[in-house]
């Protein structure tokens, strides 16, 4: 099971205050609080990172991809609104 980020983040606060207002025979779980928040914060930037950023070429590939079929005979990459296939010359409809 994959943990967000912020889950990590708003534990390794709860904790690493929680352990601070207690006093000083807490101070071990003050410091596990800050490794779960810097836990949390690497995962943030692994996330950022490794994140898909789709560029606008990509973007309006996709929407071209939507206009365009393929020919069920040669396999030829046809619009939809076209009645025949350029390449092999069958009917598309």
């Amino acid at each position: 099971m994959k943990i967000p980020a912020l889950v990590w983040l708003m534990l390794g606060i709860v904790l690493s205050a929680s352990s601070y207002y207690l006093g000083d025979d807490f101070v071990l779980f003050f410091y596990a609080g800050l490794i779960i928040i810097a836990l949390g914060v690497f995962k943030l930037i692994l996330e950022y990172v490794f994140s898909s950023k789709e560029t606008s070429i990509e973007k309006k590939a996709v929407q071209e991809k939507e206009h365009y079929d393929k020919c069920r005979h040669c396999n030829n990459v046809v619009r939809r609104i076209d009645y025949y296939c350029s390449m092999c010359g069958k009917q598309l409809r």
